[in-house]
């Protein structure tokens, strides 16, 4: 059974203090939200008091409460002196995630994560940046103990005496925003060569909606199921039983690959290495025909070594040498729900030396489920969309390497710098800037024209073919569909890509005669798409991107941006109401019903709205007898659904709502949810004092 305890400061002590003023991130860049830290501890243990700002383990897509994650780690193991020595970056052995001095986290730093990105309009934009969104980090295993009065690291006496740079890398491209990528580069910076050296990656992944199911008890991690492919040096996770319908994708690790002393660590490319390097494996201990990447599996409390936790160094170095047996796998582990941690690595590098850096990549990656059979089934029919993510993860690893053999051949060198250059990907046009006005049952979507001047990097050319504008169905129930969906496509006529539809103005489309610009807004709009017959008081998510013609020469199909990456949630509603001058101010939905699933069966996300309101008022509710219960300080301007939980749960607290209404919780000012009754309410406009009164009906 797992147990949970608490992060202890010692001597007063903060975590900022330990490990630097930035000492955990995580991705929000693309659809996979993966908590990094500078300690070499990825995702969250599921616990908020680890992570400063709640932020989500390794959650996908972003915002739906699907973990993949319990936490995980860098491990590296190699022989010194003939001891087989291991330092790791989380094992989870005693089943607490991370705690500082916890046995199995044996990484230590006081530097803080930097954050940078290459794109240009980010307030993190760096020419140093490989990504969209990079963090980088150093951590290492020298110290016996956590830093700044921290305490002792548990079984943590024989460092190896690596320091590490970590740096991670995600894109919004829609090919390329399924899989985060983990660059380290380990420098042995101890007196002794490092021999046989083995690099992985280790963790607890569980794949759970920790929205529907509350992440507690055994029961709770003992459903995901485990697989690998060994051809593809990677192992994969998903819930086998767990919430079927709620977790219908994959989560995956697989080794990209690295680099030792200028040549490619990767067992597809052994024909490709120099004879030097073949010389150095063929005369040594270890001949180059078995460096290969290892799987490993084993359970909690386990005592046998195929399948068991393993408690020192030997064990785990003889974890990272070694293949889970064939018949191991296909009866305890393939096909079957469980509570398993996994490991994979690569080696044996026959040496790394003193003051010598070695380096290795691997990705994240997650995916949807294929087709729309039971959970419990897993093949690869359903693994088409993981095998096309993992693809795309090698392609961003392989960059101008375009047959991935870790030369650099002729026609291959794209930017001319005589390098090869890794994580280069063809780009779809930049996302145009979108903004979406609401209004009463309906919504106007403007966006610039920036796209259209858009160069891609890899073919070099003006390549921009058009928009796509989607949205959703509208979300009141906390667990709707919110999933975007292809309103219409606005293209080129000249070509034979898309619809071919041009761009002038037709139906809900308008190309407007003059830019649009609004008030403390220094974006031009060239374009307006209206969306009519909406719900008032619904959410709706809508997105524009841009896409592109293709490059037909080097084989790759029309690209599109992210449409996640502009996406805004907006509230359908009255309009600000002048005076009083466009009728009286409302309630709805009235009668409220508390049993009906308008906004789900939490007490405390249930809401009504007023609507019709001035732009800035003063909203009083009464009972029947007099007794005031609440009052609310609306302002139109800057209202994004704040004091409502049902707006910062489902919302994310960004929500644009129309400016004429304002939701209640129908929770008391002694914070305690109104009885069923008859309710009289008042508003005052606070520009010309007028008030309008009301009333509203609550049944239980």
């Amino acid at each position: 059974m797992r147990t949970w305890i608490l992060i202890l400061l010692f001597s007063g002590i903060s975590f900022a203090q330990q490990y630097g003023e930035k000492f955990e991130s995580s991705t929000n860049i693309g659809q996979i939200g993966l908590t990094i830290t500078n300690i070499g501890v990825l995702g969250n243990s599921f616990r908020g008091t680890f992570v400063s700002k709640n932020q989500p383990s390794c959650e996908y897509p972003i915002g739906s409460g699907i973990e993949h994650l319990f936490d995980g780690g860098f491990w590296i193991g190699a022989e010194v002196r003939g001891q087989k020595l291991v330092s790791t970056g989380a094992a989870g052995d005693d089943a607490n995630g991370y705690d500082a001095g916890n046995a199995g986290y044996e990484f230590t730093s006081t530097k803080s994560i930097i954050e940078r990105s290459n794109l240009e309009n980010s307030k993190n934009y760096s020419p140093l940046a490989i990504s969209h969104q990079d963090f980088v980090m150093e951590f290492s295993d020298t110290l016996t103990r956590v830093p700044n009065g921290g305490p002792i690291i548990t079984d943590h006496t024989q460092p190896l005496y690596a320091n590490i740079k970590l740096e991670s890398y995600s894109w919004n491209f829609p090919f390329a925003e399924y899989f985060v990528i983990l660059n380290y580069t380990i420098k042995n910076v101890g007196k002794d060569n490092w021999k046989n050296i083995f690099l992985g990656q280790w963790g607890d992944y569980i794949v759970r909606n920790v929205k529907r199911t509350a992440p507690r008890g055994t029961d709770f991690f003992s459903h995901s199921s485990f697989g690998f492919i060994d051809s593809l040096q990677m192992f994969y996770a998903y819930d086998y039983d767990g919430d079927p319908g709620f977790t219908d994708s994959y989560v995956s690790v697989k080794i990209l690959g690295g680099d030792w002393r200028g040549s490619l660590i990767n067992p597809i490319a052994f024909k490709n290495w120099p004879d030097s390097l073949r010389s150095l494996y063929k005369n040594g201990t270890t001949p180059i025909d078995s460096l290969r990447s290892f799987v490993q599996f084993w359970g909690f409390k386990s005592t046998d070594l195929n399948l068991g936790s393993p408690k020192n160094d030997g064990e785990r170095y003889l974890k990272m040498s070694s293949q889970v047996a064939q018949s191991i796998y296909q009866q305890e582990i393939e096909n079957k729900p469980s509570n398993l941690l996994s490991e994979i690595s690569i080696g044996p590098i026959a040496e790394v030396k003193s003051g010598e850096t070695i380096s290795i990549a691997f990705a994240i990656v997650c995916a949807n489920k294929s087709g729309t059979r039971p959970s419990t089934i897993n093949d690869s029919l359903s693994r088409v969309e993981l095998s096309e993510n993992i693809a795309w993860s090698m392609r961003a690893f392989n960059g101008e390497d375009a047959n991935g053999n870790g030369i650099l051949d002729f026609g291959e060198d794209l930017n001319q710098n005589g390098k090869l250059d890794r994580y280069r990907l063809p780009e779809p046009p930049t996302p145009p800037i979108m903004k979406v006005i609401p209004t009463n049952n309906a919504v106007s979507i403007y966006w610039d024209k920036r796209a259209e001047t858009s160069i891609d990097p890899i073919s070099r050319k003006k390549d921009f073919e058009g928009y796509r504008i989607y949205r959703t169905m509208p979300t009141g129930l906390s667990n709707s569909n919110d999933e975007l969906i292809l309103m219409t496509e606005i293209d080129s006529a000249q070509n034979n890509v898309g619809s071919n539809n041009g761009f002038d103005s037709r139906g809900n489309f308008t190309k407007l005669s003059s830019p649009e610009i609004f008030e403390n807004d220094t974006t031009k709009y060239f374009y307006r798409y209206d969306v009519k017959n909406l719900l008032n008081g619904w959410q709706y998510k809508f997105a524009i991107t841009s896409f592109d013609e293709g490059d037909a020469e080097r084989n790759i199909l029309s690209l599109e941006s992210s449409k996640y990456f502009t996406q805004q949630k907006v509230f359908p509603g009255t309009i600000p109401n002048k005076d009083f001058s466009n009728g009286k101010v409302f309630v709805y939905p009235n009668p409220f019903y508390k049993t009906a699933l308008w906004d789900g069966t939490s007490e405390r996300d249930k809401k009504i709205y007023f609507a019709n309101l001035p732009l800035k008022c003063d909203i009083k509710i009464y009972t029947l007898s007099g007794e005031q219960v609440e009052t609310i300080r609306h302002d139109g301007l800057i209202y994004k659904g704040e004091g409502t939980r049902w707006f910062q749960t489902f919302s994310g607290g960004d929500a644009t709502l129309s400016g004429g209404e304002h939701a209640w919780d129908l929770i008391s000012q002694n914070d305690q949810a109104l009885a069923s009754g008859m309710y009289l309410f008042s508003v005052k406009d606070l520009e010309s004092g007028k008030t309008e009164i009301g009333k509203f009906i609550i049944i239980k």
